[in-house]
């Protein structure tokens, strides 16, 4: 047995790091719950049934002492869904939270299987209300951490969960499907056009450009399809970039995929220069308590990696010698 190394995805936080991290946590917290969010504790470790119908690879699961099987919680909203459905706690109700989650990523990516969050959760609130008050304490978060020079992209799970559902594909053509869309692999979603061809041909190959600048990308959008669902969603998208347009990074992607598997409306990602990947990520997600027995609410969360928030601004971080 190694008794000093650590598993892979697992690391020590030491002096600057470790006050640091600590600090953006509490600076958060403090200013979610100056907000008006209710402060919430979750355990974590829970049923794996709490996160996903089947047993999922990329999760901590284990045997608990009565034979149980039990789960490190990947993330936070599943368990606020459980929160709704078997407590007294009645919506509407804005939560936040902070804490430590759990997901095991591929060797050698260089990604951290353990990560701390904070983040919120507006539950039984008017939609576009509590999407504009999600944007607006997502980025007081960013700015009382330090971060300034970011880019919200937006987009929106009806738009994939739609083609899903008209070509009706088992499993694993579903997942080599997303990933097609999620890599932009241009060539792999022609040829999966020329394997299905159907009406949304033009759109599907078209879906690695459809990036960028949101005006942009909506009118060559709606060139693309006539599809009533999908023109929809474009509207609602075009209302969300007119109502954020005061935010200095703005974007939209139409072929993002889904961070979590229970969002079904908008999206939003934020992204920086000095973190490989998005640090910020959020949604609407309504239909989650169902699978709890509760009846659907309208909800939307987003949650912030703490650890990317140090990498953002580490080098505008100063402390006293010896700290």
């Amino acid at each position: 047995m190694n008794k000093t190394a650590l598993p892979i995805g697992m690391h020590d936080k030491l002096f600057k790091r470790a006050r640091a991290s600590y600090e953006i946590e509490r600076t958060i917290s403090d200013l979610l719950i100056s907000y008006g969010f209710n402060r919430i504790e979750t355990p974590t470790i829970e049923h794996f049934e709490v996160f996903s119908d089947h047993v999922a690879t990329d999760q901590y699961n284990f045997f608990g002492a009565n034979g149980a099987l039990l789960t490190l919680r990947p993330d936070v909203t599943s368990q606020i869904g459980r929160v709704i459905a078997s407590t007294q706690v009645q919506p509407p109700i804005k939560f936040s939270y902070s804490g430590k989650v759990f997901r095991r990523h591929e060797d050698l990516r260089g990604l951290d299987n353990e990560s701390t969050q904070a983040g919120i959760e507006l539950v039984g609130y008017e939609a576009d209300l509590a999407v504009r008050e999600a944007v607006e304490t997502a980025t007081a978060a960013l700015s009382a951490t330090g971060v300034t020079d970011y880019t919200f992209e937006f987009s929106h799970a009806e738009i994939l969960n739609h083609l899903f559902d008209y070509f009706d594909l088992n499993p694993p053509e579903t997942v080599v499907l997303k990933d097609l869309i999620a890599n932009k692999n241009i060539t792999g979603l022609y040829r999966f056009t020329e394997d299905h061809s159907s009406r949304f041909d033009a759109f599907i190959r078209e879906l690695p450009y459809l990036f960028g600048r949101g005006d942009v990308v909506l009118e060559k959008a709606r060139q693309l399809t006539d599809d009533a669902v999908l023109l929809a969603v474009f509207d609602e998208l075009e209302l969300i970039l007119t109502q954020e347009s005061h935010l200095v990074g703005l974007a939209l992607d139409l072929g993002q995929v889904a961070s979590m598997p229970y969002y079904n409306g908008l999206m939003f990602r934020v992204f920086d220069a000095h973190v490989p990947h998005a640090f910020l990520s959020g949604g609407r997600y309504d239909h989650l308590f169902e699978r709890f027995g509760a009846m659907e609410l309208t909800a939307v969360g987003w949650a912030i990696d703490i650890d990317a928030v140090y990498q953002s601004i580490h080098d505008k971080l100063t402390f006293e010698k010896g700290d």
